[in-house]
């Protein structure tokens, strides 16, 4: 599926889902301007959360047969078609334990604010829907050097899926 552009309806679509071209880093600076860089990166983790939580649902619909990895694969080429990097996701075979986040050439990166999230939070929301349970974002380190950003999603701190 990847990304369609129909010239004739003005629409850029990747996996199916309507997109808008806009430059993220000037967002992210204004949003931090307008709503200070803790607010700005909370709405962000919010926002971004959701809708990785969203397409997970939308791969699922189209394919309620797919595999976790085919999943997972096709978040992957969601996330470089959108212009965010390459990334690759490492895990156990079940995902059970902690998830190992790396993407080269990432579009955004920050310590603080909205930008801070931007990166994070769609892998959390995407791979806490594929897996049913609260994951966090941790331990994210940014290589200026060889310009990638990664992170690890791990199960939120008190989560009992017995008690869910």
């Amino acid at each position: 599926m990847g990304i369609v552009y129909d010239s004739e309806k003005g629409e850029l679509r990747i996996h199916g889902i309507r997109f808008a071209a806009t430059d993220v880093r000037e967002f992210c600076k204004r949003l931090d301007l307008l709503v200070g860089p803790t607010v700005a990166r909370v709405q962000m983790h919010s926002l971004e959360a959701l809708q990785g939580k969203n397409d997970v649902e939308i791969i699922r619909k189209e394919n309620p047969n797919a595999t976790m990895k085919e999943i997972v694969d096709a978040l992957v080429e969601m996330d470089s078609a959108s212009g965010l990097g390459v990334t690759r996701v490492s895990s156990g075979d079940n995902y059970d334990g902690q998830i190992s986040i790396e993407t080269s050439n990432p579009l955004v990166v920050a310590q603080v604010g909205a930008a801070s999230a931007f990166q994070t939070a769609w892998w959390c929301g995407a791979i806490s829907a594929l897996l049913g349970r609260p994951l966090d974002v941790v331990n994210i380190v940014y290589d200026d050097e060889r310009n990638v950003l990664r992170f690890q999603l791990v199960t939120r701190k008190g989560y009992d899926a017995g008690k869910v």
